[in-house]
């Protein structure tokens, strides 16, 4: 079975309880998110507290939707250690504007992110609106997109246009292409809409800032042929018809996120 690294997975929202060795056995290394939903931040804090206690060395926690920290101490997230942390989910909140809104970055969201960053973790602009993610690039913090899609191959709200894809790489951010049919296609996704994108943003920026951000577990939405982790060898032989070499395949794969999660364990605070 063809392990990989995956920047962004739901097995932790979706499924709390369960334990998190099968998803550690069937990925290289895989950042598992805790969306918020709008549940009690009670609630979260057991979830995260849990993960942290008992997750193998190869599985990671991402925060998605901090909107609860309008409210609640950043120093509470922080002890959770997240790798990452995106400010909204689709709409607007206390704190951002999302894809489908039109708000700005707030001055407590501005507070926010330069606290999260001071302690080691990296905002996520997945799902941010375009107005949103230039404030964020002007704190002068770490950036990336756990999840998506290019819209210069399909448009869509939640996709990157070509230049914030740009400012990502620029800042040495690290992008996921995710496995949703609507961010991919219009009409029924397959794995080669998948190597499109992926293909598109390898092509204009190299293939060092590119990895897999699924959204397995976050999504029924899947490409045909393309529905767990067991079905990564068809993405790979994609690859290779395309004449990528090896060692780009390897990066993309596995190496550029093990990189990110790996460097970053020995810089936190």
């Amino acid at each position: 079975m063809e392990k990989i690294a995956d920047f962004h997975n739901d097995f932790l929202t979706a499924r709390p309880f369960a334990p998190a060795g099968g998803i550690a056995a069937r990925t290289d290394c895989a950042v598992c998110a805790l969306y918020y939903g709008g549940r009690p931040f009670a609630r979260l804090r057991a979830l995260a507290e849990n993960f942290a206690a008992a997750r193998p060395q190869n599985l990671f926690l991402g925060l998605e939707d901090v909107g609860y920290l309008a409210a609640e101490p950043v120093s509470a997230v922080l002890a959770w250690k997240p790798v990452y942390a995106s400010l909204t989910w689709n709409g607007d909140n206390a704190l951002a504007g999302g894809c489908y809104g039109c708000g700005r970055l707030t001055a407590r969201g501005e507070a926010v992110v330069r606290a999260l960053a001071a302690g080691g973790v990296a905002i996520d602009c997945a799902h941010l609106g375009p107005a949103s993610f230039c404030d964020v690039l002007d704190c002068g913090v770490n950036v990336v997109d756990s999840h998506t899609c290019l819209s210069a191959v399909h448009p869509h709200p939640r996709n990157l246009a070509d230049w914030q894809a740009g400012e990502i790489v620029a800042r040495g951010g690290l992008i996921g292409i995710a496995f949703v049919g609507d961010f991919l296609c219009a009409g029924n996704a397959a794995v080669a809409d998948v190597f499109r994108h992926l293909d598109h943003g390898v092509q204009k920026f190299g293939p060092r800032h590119f990895c897999i951000g699924s959204d397995f577990y976050g999504t029924q939405d899947l490409p045909a042929g393309l529905r767990g982790y067991g079905d990564l060898s068809a993405l790979r032989a994609c690859m290779e018809r395309a004449g990528y070499p090896p060692e780009s395949i390897a990066a993309i794969l596995r190496g550029n996120l093990r990189r990110f999660l790996f460097e970053r364990e020995k810089k936190v605070p």
